[in-house]
């Protein structure tokens, strides 16, 4: 490599530096709503689900479906998906993001990774409570 090349390369930090900041986001009631809701049309469509057990396997989406009814009411929904998103930095795992690309099959690996956190960060909670 000429001399001029190696003075302009740049590493990863530098270029991160000039990235724009990720937006942050916040979880009020009327998002967490739609995250709950859009969860639910997720879990209750038969035809996505059946793509989901075809690409994922009938294990993980069954897994998933036992998650999501412990989970039970929209509050603890939203909250999950809250967690699960802020503990990882996974805005990708809303399901409303899910949701809107539910066509390709990123979005079921998506769905069957924010069960699989909602459980892990549930039994965590549990644990701090117990």
């Amino acid at each position: 490599m000429a001399e001029s090349e190696e003075a302009d390369a740049r590493d990863f930090g530098d270029i991160a530096a000039d990235m724009p900041d990720e937006e942050e986001i916040v979880f009020d009631g009327p998002m967490k709503a739609a995250e709950a809701a859009a969860l639910t049309s997720l879990m209750n469509n038969s035809s996505f689900l059946t793509r989901c057990s075809q690409r994922c396997g009938a294990e993980a989406v069954e897994l998933a479906q036992q998650v999501y009814k412990k989970l039970g009411s929209s509050e603890h929904v939203g909250e999950a998906v809250e967690a699960v998103v802020t503990k990882y930095g996974a805005p990708h795992l809303r399901p409303t993001d899910i949701e809107g690309r539910s066509e390709q099959d990123t979005a079921c690996w998506s769905l069957i990774n924010l069960l699989k956190y909602a459980a892990a960060c549930a039994t965590q909670d549990e644990a701090k409570h117990a």
